[in-house]
């Protein structure tokens, strides 16, 4: 099973959060902790499960990665992206039952499988418009803020967008920001890496020196107090994308008018 119902908390998840909403900009990640020693048995039945996902004609897209550093090494994150409230209750509904195929059942081999539902926010992120296409690796914070301090965060963090974007750094930089399902105000901010050798490019990195040239010293300095005057806590791990366990549905082709 997939989804708890979260439709009567729709409501609260609206009036709570920070920024202006759009469509399609719902994601949902999937936290797979396994049994130890059951990993191979996971693998397998993950598999199986979105053969299901498949029987069932599920149109989203299921990219799974493996955390592969920090005190959460090895859980396997479960995520899909671009979704409105409306389809979230749609795919419950689909795929929101038991599996008829006791193989695919995934659940005997999880110690634990939160679900949580984040926002995407395009005006802190520097990515396509479209689609997601996952790299090898992710970098990602998550950042936890003190709610006081999150209108002043966020604005500081658009002009570090702004900033970066100007001088052509980070092709993909993704934030989310979490809607229901945690411990609030939380953050997600997401950089694409290739390996481990990208990291040589950290994001931190003459972040300084491109914010005075951008904004000037003082000013660079006033964005920077605000980002740190505003959080309580940030952890950083790296995800490995793992997509012999992901699951992309082949588009429908459109019908032939002249066949």
């Amino acid at each position: 099973m997939r989804f708890k119902t979260f439709a009567h908390l729709i409501g609260l998840a609206m009036a709570t959060t920070t920024v202006a909403q759009s469509s399609g900009d719902i994601a949902y990640f999937h936290v797979n902790r396994v049994k130890p020693s059951m990993t191979a048995q996971y693998e397998t039945a993950r598999k199986r499960h979105w053969v299901w996902h498949q029987k069932m004609q599920d149109t989203w897209a299921y990219h799974v990665w493996q955390i592969v550093s920090g005190e959460a090494s090895g859980t396997y994150m479960v995520c899909s992206f671009g979704h409105t409230w409306k389809e979230v209750d749609e795919s419950d509904q689909l795929v929101g039952g038991e599996e008829d195929d006791p193989a695919a059942k995934v659940e005997p081999y999880l110690d634990a499988e939160p679900e949580s539902y984040y926002r995407y926010l395009p005006n802190l992120s520097i990515a396509p418009k479209e689609g997601f296409s996952p790299s090898a690796k992710l970098e990602v914070t998550r950042w936890l803020l003190k709610q006081e301090d999150v209108e002043s965060f966020l604005a500081a963090q658009a002009k570090i967008k702004d900033a970066l974007a100007k001088a052509g750094r980070f092709r993909n930089l993704r934030w989310f920001q979490l809607v229901n399902g945690g411990e609030t105000p939380q953050f997600l901010m997401f950089v694409d890496r290739d390996n481990w050798a990208s990291y040589e490019q950290s994001l931190d990195e003459n972040l300084s020196s491109i914010m005075e040239t951008t904004y000037g010293k003082d000013q660079a300095a006033s964005i920077m107090r605000d980002v740190r005057r505003a959080v309580r806590s940030q952890y950083v791990e790296t995800w490995q994308y793992r997509p012999d366990l992901s699951f992309v549905p082949t588009p429908k082709q459109p019908a032939n008018p002249s066949g």
